[in-house]
């Protein structure tokens, strides 16, 4: 949290204003925004899935978060929906709960923190995974979730064999347009 909350600070990560040490733990001292909701809980208000244009909002902003993230040497390692805020009446977005973080490197991971549903296939198959790569998977989760209102996998096997399932009513923007091509961030 230091790290990413030293100046030039990032809108889209939530601040940390002071932090305590005590024998046993830390407390951490967080900005709230007022009004807030998880995006989670926001999408179910939804009913489900959002509107592209405003789950185009919502990745934009995640996305320079992640990448505030790196350039600050961190990996967030959970982004999903449960870990945004989004302030409904101005639609800005900030990524929290850095609790699954771990300071950036450049060699593989071999231990993973996170979301089991958001784990990268290599971590399935292999025992371990890169930084990069695994978040630019996380965030397409997340858009597949917006989107669809659901998370695209819900085991092991299913994150190995990554078949996904576009719904009618995406537009074409919204569809991958090289399935099984790697884009890095």
């Amino acid at each position: 949290m230091e790290l990413v909350c030293k100046p030039p600070r990032c809108p889209y990560v939530i601040e940390l204003l002071e932090w305590f040490e005590t024998p046993t733990s830390f407390i951490l001292v967080l900005e709230r925004p007022d009004p807030c909701v998880d995006l989670y809980k926001y999408c179910r208000f939804l009913r489900k899935k959002v509107p592209e244009s405003l789950a185009q909002i919502i990745m934009q902003q995640v996305v320079r978060a992640a990448c505030h993230c790196r350039d600050r040497g961190v990996l967030h390692r959970d982004i999903k929906e449960g870990n945004l805020l989004l302030n409904p009446q101005t639609l800005e977005v900030k990524l929290i709960d850095f609790g699954c973080g771990e300071l950036l490197k450049d060699t593989p991971y071999t231990e993973y923190a996170g979301t089991r549903r958001y784990f990268p296939p290599e971590w399935i198959v292999e025992k371990e995974y890169n930084a990069e790569p695994a978040t630019v998977w996380s965030l397409g989760v997340l858009l597949y979730s917006l989107l669809h209102g659901e998370e695209p996998f819900f085991g092991a096997q299913e994150i190995v064999d990554g078949d996904l399932y576009f719904t009618d009513d995406l537009s074409e923007d919204s569809l991958p347009k090289h399935p099984g091509v790697a884009v890095g961030w």
